[in-house]
Order: C-alpha cells, then sequence, then structure tokens
C-alpha cells in the first residue's frame, strides 16, 4: 500500500477511536446516604424502633404526677375508672375501681376513717381521657388533707399541673386526647416550646391493632401531629364488646 494511502487510513482510525472516547459515558456519581432524619419532622414511619418501646402502665403514666411538682400541692392522688348506668334521670354511677395511686393517703388529717370513705366516695361521671365508650369514665381523685375533689376535664388537669415541663407531664396531658403513651428511653423528646410524645391508639375496627400516634404538648396544649398505621396483619381482628 503505498505510503500516503496508509497515513490516510491511520489518521481516520485514530479519529474515529477519539470521537468514542468523547462520547463514552461518564463513570456513576457515587451513591451517597440518606440524609439524616429531621429531629423536628413529626413523621416517623411504621417500622421504627420508637414504636416497639411498651405501652406505659397505669402506674407509670400516673407517676408523672409528682406531689412536689405540680402547681397545686396534694398528698394522694389516685386514677380511677367508673362505670356509668343510663337512667331515666341521667347517668349514674354504677361500680368504679382505682387502677393507679401515687402518694400517702390521709396522712396529715385527724378523723382517718372519714378521709378514707371520702376517697372511696368520690367519683365523677365525665372521663378526663378521651374514650370510645361514654358509660366508662377514667379520671383523677386528690386528697389533700380533708379536701378531696376530682380531676375530670383537661382544663382542671392543667390547673394542677401549671407548667407542663417534665416527660411525665406531657405524658399524661397526651394522654387525655385518648392515646396510649410508650413509656421507652426515647418516647418523650424535647422541641421548641415543650415535648413530642410518642403513643399509640387502638383502632376503631380491632381493639388488637394499632395507629402509631405523634402528639406535641406545647404550651400546655396537646395535638396529634402525625399518624401512622401500624396493623399487624397476621394477627386475627379482636373487636371491642358492645356497651
Amino acid at each position: 500500500m503505498p505510503a500516503v494511502r496508509l497515513r490516510a487510513v491511520l489518521t481516520v482510525a485514530v479519529a474515529a477511536g477519539s470521537g468514542f472516547a468523547c462520547h463514552r459515558s461518564s463513570p456513576p456519581a457515587p451513591v451517597t446516604s440518606d440524609p439524616a432524619p429531621d429531629a423536628n419532622d413529626p413523621a416517623l414511619p411504621p417500622g421504627s424502633p420508637a414504636y416497639s418501646a411498651p405501652l406505659c402502665s397505669h402506674d407509670q403514666l400516673l407517676g408523672g404526677l409528682e406531689p412536689t411538682h405540680t402547681n397545686t400541692r396534694f398528698e394522694h392522688a389516685l386514677l380511677r375508672e367508673t362505670v356509668l348506668k343510663q337512667t331515666d334521670t341521667g347517668v349514674r354511677p354504677q361500680q368504679s375501681q382505682t387502677l393507679a395511686s401515687v402518694g400517702l393517703a390521709c396522712q396529715t388529717v385527724t378523723d382517718v376513717p372519714a378521709c378514707a370513705r371520702l376517697l372511696a366516695s368520690t367519683v365523677a361521671t365525665t372521663s378526663l381521657f378521651a374514650g370510645s365508650n361514654p358509660l366508662q369514665v377514667r379520671y383523677l381523685v386528690l386528697q389533700s388533707g380533708a379536701n378531696v375533689r376530682p380531676i375530670a376535664t383537661r382544663s382542671q388537669l392543667l390547673t394542677l399541673l401549671g407548667a407542663i415541663d417534665t416527660p411525665g407531664e406531657a405524658r399524661l396531658l397526651a394522654a387525655t386526647l385518648g392515646v396510649q403513651p410508650l413509656c421507652g428511653d426515647d418516647s418523650v423528646r424535647s422541641i421548641d416550646g415543650g415535648y413530642r410524645v410518642i403513643t399509640k391508639r387502638s383502632q376503631a375496627q380491632c381493639t388488637n391493632q394499632y395507629d402509631g400516634v405523634i402528639v406535641d404538648v406545647v404550651r400546655g396544649q396537646p395535638t396529634i401531629v402525625n399518624t401512622v398505621d401500624l396493623r399487624d396483619r397476621t394477627l386475627a381482628c379482636t373487636t371491642a364488646p358492645t356497651p
């Protein structure tokens, strides 16, 4: 092959190779991890470990009511449940049970039996904690000296607590929305102006299935800010008994 023609062929081949190199795709960008969740974001996915914490017991919930820390001092407090009966003249208490207590009862009174009788007979017909059964109410009973009174509304509870400045108080106030606070190490988190409380709530159709509910307690007001479906589809549905 003549030298001139060979040089031309080589020139075309080199040019073609250079063009291929120019159009080669760039290497993929390195994979980066997802950004860390925002601490102020109320959304927690259904599989979040936060929802695996145990529900607070009645004693743990009432433990948020510290006699030396409340706005109104008291010696003894009860978490009481009362079953009501509808009559022609309105609802009437049928039977009551004490679910939890804190403090020592009737320690500073001269007539202890009278104080004990008053504690046992003090009931309410409205519920401090929202629920699906209007004939089953839960509330607090406070005793200070010879004075015994029920706490059956959120405004009464706020008057008792004053500023909400402990995780236990935030849990107790969140529970008035009808949710069940969790008692894990990270179930109450500080946020601007208050606390974020991680809770669960039984679903209306199946009482053994739950929604995860995030409640913000800010300046004394509990507000549901997020709800997720936590249904376990491997469980058979358990329905609530008819009132």
